[in-house]
């Protein structure tokens, strides 16, 4: 059994927040009386409480909403939650994106202002990196923060901000001086998304989902102490936050709904279950295909836990990969149903749905392009690409 500081205060406020019949069920592997029991849990509120006792990040300093145990430690905290089923991330990109980056990069004052709403979900964050100008070229963005004061004035577009319409913080990257070559010149920020001067438009993606939004910043105001990297060392800090967000894309595990896949589609196991309802799992092509799914998907999980870093793009490419080839199975077990079906039929709307939404796999969290690149430079040592403006001033680097 796992041992760590506090455990058996962890234990009682997890009785104190769910069902008994919750404990008694995740603990024999009932899987049946696990779901009933969590019919209509407050989820946010179970994250909430467990984060102000500094449980959802324990690994974070104790005066910055953790509790700080060292990782082997936090570890055997998640094992446990892991083991009860208990919620125990807050929504957003916080915690597996922005914290990483906000533990690594900043000042003790700013990891207490920042770390401790971020824990207990009491602050959801999103990512301000992409613009209309500069995508797979980040580093070229044009968003400006200027100082004054104690103060920076950020003016510029955001695009391709999930659930930026959601969200009360940003990871903002932006030009703090465009003298500098376009990757020495750029600044990590938290920016308060209710903010006077920030405004956020939504888009409305194939699948006919809000999730993407434009931000527009006009003379918004960051003071200092969220400024979660040193000056001009942003494109470092960005580094780590773009590491996670590989290794939290190219992971492997089906949650129990599709709905709750973060790169959306349908789980094996359900497209497994349509197959046999509707007649086709016997043949021969489409068991073959089954079985090929569920064998990449074993190795994902094994190569997710042994690849860091820069190798995350080899897992990256290889889940977006093969999750869109195991929607486009779908679409030929579901045969003509997923041409049309009856009006008001949720399931089947949403098989179509969570098909189109992973069309985006390949494009999220930088190409696959982009990844491939990576691995190449990164990884295998291949010459990089070669770039005509390296080391010039960002503001003599022409722009379309």
């Amino acid at each position: 059994m796992d041992e760590f500081p506090g455990r058996s205060e962890l234990v009682t406020l997890v009785e104190s927040l769910v069902p008994a019949d919750w404990l008694d069920a995740a603990r024999h592997g009932d899987e049946e009386r696990l779901v009933s029991a969590k019919a209509g849990t407050d989820n946010p509120a179970i994250v909430r409480a467990l984060g102000e006792a500094g449980w959802t990040a324990p690994h974070f300093p104790d005066d910055a909403g953790g509790r700080g145990l060292p990782r082997n430690e936090a570890e055997a905290v998640y094992r446990l939650l892991d083991t009860w089923e208990i919620p125990r991330t807050p929504r957003g990109s916080g915690m597996p994106l922005a914290a990483p980056t906000i533990l690594e990069w900043s000042s003790d004052e700013t990891k207490r202002r920042l770390l401790p709403p971020l824990a207990t979900g009491e602050e959801r964050w999103c990512q301000l990196f992409s613009e209309p100008g500069a995508g797979s070229d980040l580093a070229s963005l044009a968003t400006t923060a200027v100082r004054d004061g104690d103060e920076w004035v950020v003016n510029g577009q955001k695009v391709w901000t999930t659930f930026g319409h959601q969200s009360e913080m940003a990871m903002l990257i932006a030009r703090t001086d465009p003298d500098a070559p376009k990757h020495k010149g750029i600044t990590y920020f938290g920016l308060d998304m209710r903010a006077d001067g920030v405004e956020v438009r939504s888009l409305v993606n194939m699948a006919g989902q809000v999730e993407f939004n434009e931000v527009f910043m006009t003379d918004v105001r960051v003071p200092d102490r969220c400024r979660i990297s040193p000056i001009g060392e942003g494109w470092a800090a960005a580094m780590t936050t773009l590491g996670a967000e590989r290794h939290a894309l190219s992971g492997s595990k089906k949650k129990r709904r599709a709905g709750d896949e973060i790169l959306g589609g349908k789980p094996l196991a359900e497209i497994l279950t349509r197959a046999q309802s509707g007649g086709v799992a016997s043949e021969a092509a489409v068991r073959q295909r089954l079985a090929r799914a569920h064998a990449d998907s074993w190795t994902l999980g094994q190569n997710t836990r042994r690849f860091q870093g820069p190798q995350g793009s080899i897992t990256k490419i290889a889940k977006a990969t093969g999750n869109q080839q195991l929607q486009e199975l779908a679409m030929e077990i579901l045969g003509a149903d997923a041409l049309a079906w009856e009006s008001g039929d949720a399931d089947a709307a949403d098989w179509i749905e969570q098909f189109l939404r992973t069309r985006g796999n390949s494009i999220e969290g930088g190409t696959s392009e982009i990844q491939r690149n990576i691995v190449g430079e990164r990884v295998l040592g291949l010459p990089r690409e070669p770039d005509p403006f390296k080391g010039i001033a960002w503001k003599d680097v022409p722009r379309s």
